[in-house]
């Protein structure tokens, strides 16, 4: 569990989180970003690091993950679409740490040098090793470039800062 969920004051307890199937996360701003902590942990500290999230095997990667996940909130769970809910955050968690790796990945000069360095948050060099394998891949490299020249052709960028858009359009509505 994160520090700031940590210190919450629950008082031993776990912390009841209301996950709205409808906006695919909790309504409210504090439970919201308790939730995303907790994401966040999981997929760093739990998930495998994989190319394409197809590549997750739900029996021994994602089941650990939502148990995790159950230890510590008290996530209601037995409604339908919260686990679907979850997963999706889970996925879009690790879509941002391959990001962050990528990043690490590109501050070295070679694929060699940065195999050698692989990040406190990866726990298997071997994973690290595929990871850098596909960052350096032709058809990553070209996908890449497309996506950049994409991204400058954008004129209207996203500008609510941090907080999530569904926050922001369930308290407009």
């Amino acid at each position: 569990m994160g520090r700031g969920l940590m210190k919450a004051g629950t008082c031993g307890k776990k912390i009841k989180i209301e996950v709205d199937p409808a906006i695919g996360r909790p309504k409210e701003r504090i439970e919201s970003a308790r939730f995303s902590s907790q994401v966040g942990v999981v997929a760093r500290d739990v998930l495998p690091v994989v190319r394409k999230w197809k590549e997750i095997d739900v029996q021994n990667a994602l089941d650990p993950c939502i148990d995790h996940m159950q230890i510590h909130l008290d996530v209601n769970m037995d409604q339908p679409g919260v686990r679907q809910c979850v997963i999706d955050r889970l996925k879009n968690s690790s879509r941002q740490q391959r990001y962050r790796l990528h990043v690490h990945y590109k501050k070295f000069g070679n694929v060699r040098e940065a195999k050698r360095n692989k990040p406190a948050s990866v726990n298997d060099q071997q994973q690290w090793e595929i990871l850098c394998d596909h960052f350096n891949s032709p058809e990553f490299q070209h996908q890449s470039e497309a996506n950049s020249n994409n991204r400058k052709k954008m004129q209207a960028k996203h500008v609510t800062g941090r907080t999530p858009f569904t926050i922001i359009q369930n308290e407009i509505v």
